[in-house]
């Protein structure tokens, strides 16, 4: 039995009001103030988060609001251009920034290293689509679809690359004989992806050999990031949430958060900011236009979009530069380690309340726009990188994004206890609707979030086998659709578009971890599920999400959830 996200809210509203009384809800529609105590803060979070990112499905509307903000940023990076007149902090700040990325982008007086086979051999053709695939897979895209690419050098490069591979090229004749050589396309395509029930999400399909050479690009640009400012991808956001929760205690480090930062890095911006030789090479892999249907091919002039596998690390170069600049006019030091004062993810930027005012000024002259409704300067409350802060304690609400499956009810219930034990606020309504909805399946706290309810021990003593010396429980294990590899054929699911048998091209895929127990898997967004019959000898295992002293209050909440009627 299914519940709908409308009750399910009125639940939670229902809790909340003995945490607010007869001020709620109006307390929690407007901006928080900033004496309200942690409790109410992490009220006033779940509050706002609660459906933010429901999927209710796209339609026509959403999709025709993400087209048009997509176009709206396009026509502002096309109208990029330098203050006719600035006052001489902005002129030094403006020189600090570009020295900063000449800085960057010259490592010991040479430009990076960017050869096309340099990057062949650092990219991937990633998770995504791509124009003309017949499939997701590192198999599908290379050994049994069409290839595309933005010119022939990009073809002709990894046809010299892959010759030291007798299997790769051969798989790659075998490719060609069934379709031929790769289409020559200067455009990539915008297609539209579910974000909320306001908006859909755009995401720029590219070529495929475009996307080896654009990750490429930024596996290069993400090993200089950590070289030259200490920001390794990788872990940066553990480093981003720390300062996010030292600056809501001390009141002296800001959040600042962009708006579609990514659609609006400008050609002209970078045409100005940029050595040539990096403008250059960011020139040659990128799409200069995009098709979008209804409006045929539009000229680009941002630099790179959502899709391009090169434009989050460029971004975060951008931005860490910017910091850069701003601490040097000010002449403060940028300290390493647990020192450090600022850090960047992405659009996610964090500096010291001193330079947040010359960070904030260099974004807007180079054409990037603050978010207010995620930028906090002053106040107790600090956010970055998925974990908001209220005097050093975490109140990141809960975002329940599908109710429609009984393993997203599952996971709901529990984020709901995670929640709880992290702010202490119960919401026994709630989590009583969502426990309806589903059979009391108990399982152990390091098991998946929709595998079922995850309890300790001592809730499931009758799991306990006395024979086998173990812990027998039942759960939800999802079943994804696999395309099956034999000996003389490939079987696709009906839902998949049947691939090319390529034996070649198969065991360079092995080889690459493309394929596992001979088979391929399918990226899907509808998940279907079986209950499996498991056992473990440590039902109460360690779990990534709680540590230390956090796990005996998580015991006690979830004893509360269960026993209150």
């Amino acid at each position: 039995m299914a519940i709908q996200s409308e009750a399910l809210f009125k639940c939670l509203a229902a809790d909340l009001v003995e945490l607010f009384g007869p001020s709620f809800p109006k307390d929690c529609e407007g901006p928080m103030w900033p004496d309200m105590s942690v409790s109410q803060a992490a009220g006033y979070c779940i509050y706002n988060s609660f459906l933010k990112k429901i999927e209710t499905g796209r339609t026509a509307l959403t999709d025709k609001l993400a087209e048009d903000k997509f176009l709206h940023c396009n026509e502002l990076c096309e109208k990029w251009t330098l203050p006719n007149q600035y006052d001489s902090k902005l002129e030094v700040l403006l020189g600090e920034v570009k020295r900063a990325v000449y800085d960057f982008w010259n490592k010991d007086g040479f430009p990076l290293d960017v050869h096309p086979y340099t990057l062949l051999n650092k990219g991937g053709v990633g998770p995504g689509c791509s124009i003309g695939s017949n499939g997701n897979s590192f198999y599908a895209k290379l050994f049994s679809s069409p290839l595309s690419c933005k010119d022939q050098r990009a073809y002709s490069w990894y046809v010299r690359y892959i010759q030291r591979w007798p299997n790769w090229i051969e798989g790659e004749f075998l490719r060609t004989l069934h379709f031929g050589t790769p289409s020559i396309t200067e455009s990539n395509k915008l297609s539209f992806v579910p974000k909320n029930d306001e908006i859909s999400r755009t995401i720029c399909i590219e070529p495929t050999l475009n996307t080896i050479f654009q990750s490429g690009f930024g596996r290069v640009l993400e090993s200089r990031l950590n070289e030259r400012f200490g920001i390794s991808l990788s872990s940066q956001q553990l480093k981003n949430r720390n300062l996010a929760r030292l600056g809501s205690i001390y009141d002296d480090l800001v959040t600042i958060d962009l708006s579609s930062a990514s659609d609006t890095i400008s050609l002209k911006m970078l045409e100005w900011l940029l050595p040539t030789d990096f403008l250059d090479q960011l020139k040659l892999y990128r799409s200069s236009s995009v098709e979008i249907k209804g409006r045929g091919t539009v000229p680009l002039n941002m630099v790179s979009t959502m899709g391009n596998g090169y434009t989050f690390p460029l971004q975060t170069m951008i931005f860490a530069c910017v910091v850069t600049a701003a601490l040097n006019f000010r002449g403060i030091k940028s300290l390493e380690g647990s020192h450090k004062c600022w850090a960047v993810n992405g659009d996610d930027i964090i500096c010291p309340e001193i330079v947040s005012r010359d960070v904030i000024d260099l974004l807007t002259v180079l054409g990037f726009k603050c978010n207010g409704d995620k930028t906090f300067v002053k106040g107790p409350f600090r956010e970055s990188c998925g974990h908001d802060y209220f005097l050093g304690r975490n109140v990141r609400g809960v975002f329940i994004k599908s109710l429609k499956t009984p393993g997203s009810r599952y996971s709901a219930m529990n984020l709901l206890v995670q929640f709880s034990t992290r702010t202490g606020l119960l919401f026994p309504r709630t989590f009583k609707a969502l426990q309806n909805t589903v059979e009391p399946l108990l399982v152990p706290r390091f098991e998946n979030m929709d595998a079922g309810f995850r309890v300790p021990s001592f809730l499931a003593p009758s799991s306990w086998d006395k024979s086998l010396q173990r812990f027998i429980y039942r759960c939800l294990v999802p079943v994804p659709k696999k395309i099956r590899v034999s000996d003389t054929k490939i079987v696709c699911p009906k839902s998949h578009k049947r691939l090319l048998f390529n034996p070649p091209g198969l065991y360079c895929s092995f080889v690459q971890g493309g394929i596992t127990n001979m088979s391929i898997g399918i990226r899907e967004d509808a998940i279907r599920y079986v209950r499996k019959r498991r056992t473990t000898p440590y039902w109460d295992n360690s779990s990534p999400d709680l540590t230390g002293p956090e796990w005996q209050w998580w015991n006690t909440i979830v004893q509360l959830y269960l026993e209150r009627e």
